[in-house]
C-alpha cells in the first residue's frame, strides 16, 4: 500500500508541475505561439488535474487510514481527519463530473481534436506505453465520433484513463532520469499502467444502460 501511495504522489505531483509549468508558457512565453501552445496544454491538462488528482487523494488518504488499521479510524494517528478533510476536494471549483464533462465536451474537441492527439503522440514516444497510449487514442477517437450522449457516458471513465496514462508517461521519464526513485516508477509501470485499457470498455459503452 505504501508503494502504491507513493507511485501514485510522483506522479500526481509531475502532473501538477507540467500543467503549472504550461500555465507560465502561456503567459510568459518567448512568442506568440509558444504562449498558445502553451495555453492549450493547460485547457487539456487542467480538469485532468483536478479531477484525477483529487479522487486519487480520497483513496490515498483511505489507504492511509487503512495502513494504520483500527488505530487510525479511532483518531489515534490523525489520519481518519485527512480522509474526511480531502473528500471536498472533488466538490469544489467545479465537481469531478463537472470537469470530465469539460474534458470531453470541450478540451478532447480542440482543433478537431489534434490537441489531444498531439499529446498522445508525444507520450507514445516513451518507452512502455504502447498498450496504454494505443487505449487512450482509440477511446479518444470513439469520443470524438460518438454523439454527444454518449461522449459524455463515458467521460468519467475517460479523464481516469486519461490520467492513469500520463502518470505512466510521467515514471517513464523519470525511470530514466532519478534512478532513486525506480522503485516507485517501476511499481506504477507494472501494477497500475495496464488498468488503463480495462477502463476503455466503459468508455466506450455509451448512454443507453444510463437510459433504462
Amino acid at each position: 500500500m505504501l508503494m502504491h501511495m507513493r507511485s501514485h504522489i510522483d506522479a500526481m505531483r509531475m502532473l501538477v508541475y507540467t500543467n503549472a509549468r504550461a500555465l507560465d508558457q502561456a503567459k510568459h512565453g518567448p512568442s506568440a505561439s509558444e504562449q498558445a501552445a502553451g495555453q492549450e496544454l493547460a485547457d487539456l491538462l487542467t480538469p485532468v488535474t483536478k479531477a484525477w488528482c483529487t479522487d486519487l487523494g480520497s483513496e490515498l488518504t483511505r489507504l492511509g487510514t487503512q495502513v494504520h488499521g483500527g488505530m487510525g479510524y479511532i483518531e489515534e494517528t490523525g489520519t481518519a481527519q485527512f480522509e474526511r478533510d480531502i473528500r471536498i476536494a472533488a466538490i469544489y471549483e467545479g465537481t469531478n463530473g463537472i470537469q470530465a464533462a469539460d474534458l470531453v465536451g470541450r478540451k478532447l474537441r480542440m482543433r478537431g481534436g489534434a490537441a489531444v492527439m498531439d499529446l498522445i503522440a508525444t507520450m507514445e514516444k516513451s518507452v512502455g506505453l504502447a498498450d496504454a497510449t494505443a487505449a487512450l487514442r482509440e477511446a479518444s477517437e470513439w469520443l470524438l465520433a460518438a454523439p454527444m450522449e454518449d461522449a459524455l457516458a463515458g467521460s468519467t471513465p475517460y479523464l481516469r484513463m486519461f490520467g492513469t496514462v500520463l502518470g505512466g508517461w510521467f515514471h517513464a521519464r523519470q525511470l530514466a532520469a532519478d534512478p532513486s526513485r525506480a522503485a516507485a516508477s517501476r511499481y506504477y509501470l507494472e501494477q497500475v499502467l495496464p488498468q488503463a485499457r480495462g477502463l476503455l470498455p466503459a468508455v466506450v459503452a455509451g448512454a443507453a444502460a444510463l437510459s433504462s
